[in-house]
C-alpha cells in the first residue's frame, strides 16, 4: 500500500519552504566596513555583486580612510557613508545598522571575497523566531608564507565543518543578523574598538534568549597576507582584553598561559611537520610579554 506524504518530516519541509518564501520578501542590506582598504575593496565588491541571493542595498562604511578606498567604491552601485575620523570597527558596524533599510543586515569584511552562494546558504538559517544571526566559514586564501600558514592554523575564523546551532560566537568577518535583534540589545559596544565586538555582541544576544547559528556551507575567503610581526600584532590585539594586562599579576597569568599555549602549538606543529611555523611558535610568548609590559607602563603613566 502506497503511503501518503505525512509525518513530522513532511510538515517541517512544508513549513521550511513557506518560511524561506517569507524571508525572501524581506529586504537585505549588506555592509562593508572599510579603513584604508584600497587594495581589497574592488575584489570584495565584485564578489558581493555576484551573489545569487538578492541584496537590496550595499553600504560602504568608510571609517576615515586616507587612501583611495572611497574613490574606488564610488564606481560601484553602493551607498557610501563616511566617518570624518577613524572611530573603530564597532562604531562602523553601528553606523551600518542604524542606516540600513533591510530587515536583515549582512556583514563582510573588506579583505574577504564571498562565494556566489554565500548569502544564499545563510539566509534559510534565519527562519527561527529566536534566531538572531548566522555566520559563515572564512577560509584563508593564502597560506604559502610561514606567517599566513601559522594564522590559518592558530587564528581560524570558523568553527569547522559541521553546522552548529549554538557556537561560542559569530565572527564579525562574515555574517547576517536581524536588524531588530541588534537594536534590541543596544548595538555594538564601541568601547571594544577594533577587536572583540563580535564576541561581546554574541554574548549579549544569548543573554536575551536569542540563538546564533554557524553555517559552514556559506564560504568566504580571507585575502590577508602577514609577516611575522604583523601576525604577532594581530594575535595580541585579538586577546588583549582577556585578563587585561593592567597589573603585574595579570601579566604573569597571561605569560604562563602563553607559555603553555606555545608548547602545545610547538608539539602539534612538529607532529604535523609544519616546520616553517616553529619559529613563530617559539617567539610569540616573548613578543606578547613585551607588548603586555608596554601596555601596563603606558597605563601607569597616563593615570599619573
Amino acid at each position: 500500500m502506497k503511503k501518503n506524504i505525512t509525518g513530522t518530516k513532511s510538515w517541517r519541509n512544508i513549513i521550511s519552504r513557506y518560511s524561506n518564501k517569507l524571508i525572501r520578501l524581506m529586504k537585505v542590506t549588506l555592509y562593508i566596513p572599510c579603513y584604508n582598504a584600497q587594495n581589497f575593496i574592488e575584489e570584495c565588491l565584485e564578489g558581493v555583486l555576484k551573489q545569487t541571493y538578492k541584496v537590496d542595498e550595499i553600504l560602504i562604511i568608510d571609517d576615515g580612510s586616507r587612501d583611495e578606498t572611497v574613490a574606488i567604491a564610488s564606481r560601484y552601485p553602493v551607498k557610501i557613508i563616511r566617518h570624518e575620523k577613524n572611530k573603530g570597527l564597532a562604531a562602523a558596524r553601528n553606523t551600518a545598522f542604524k542606516n540600513a533599510c533591510g530587515d536583515f543586515v549582512a556583514s563582510l569584511d573588506v579583505d574577504c571575497i564571498p562565494d556566489p552562494d554565500w548569502l544564499e546558504k545563510m539566509m534559510p538559517e534565519c527562519n527561527g523566531e529566536k534566531v538572531a544571526g548566522v555566520g559563515g566559514k572564512l577560509l584563508e586564501k593564502f597560506s604559502e608564507r610561514s606567517a599566513d600558514k601559522w594564522r590559518s592554523i592558530n587564528m581560524p575564523q570558523h568553527w569547522g565543518e559541521k553546522e552548529l546551532d549554538e557556537p561560542e560566537f559569530l565572527f564579525g568577518s562574515n555574517n547576517v543578523f536581524k536588524k531588530s535583534a541588534i537594536a534590541e540589545v543596544g548595538y555594538y559596544n564601541e568601547k571594544c574598538g577594533n577587536n572583540g565586538e563580535d564576541y561581546e555582541m554574541s554574548q549579549r544576544l544569548k543573554e536575551k534568549g536569542y540563538l546564533i547559528v554557524y553555517q559552514p556551507k556559506a564560504v568566504a575567503y580571507h585575502l590577508r597576507k602577514d609577516n611575522m610581526l604583523s601576525v604577532y600584532r594581530t594575535h595580541w590585539n585579538w586577546y588583549r582584553e582577556w585578563h587585561r594586562p593592567y597589573n603585574l599579576s595579570n601579566i604573569i597569568f597571561r605569560t604562563k598561559h602563553n607559555m603553555r599555549e606555545s608548547k602545545r602549538r610547538l608539539l602539534e606543529d612538529l607532529k604535523m611537520r609544519y616546520y616553517k611555523v616553529i619559529q613563530i611558535d617559539l617567539l610569540l610568548t616573548p613578543y606578547e610579554l613585551f607588548r603586555d609590559i608596554g601596555y601596563w607602563v603606558r597605563r601607569r603613566r597616563n593615570s599619573n
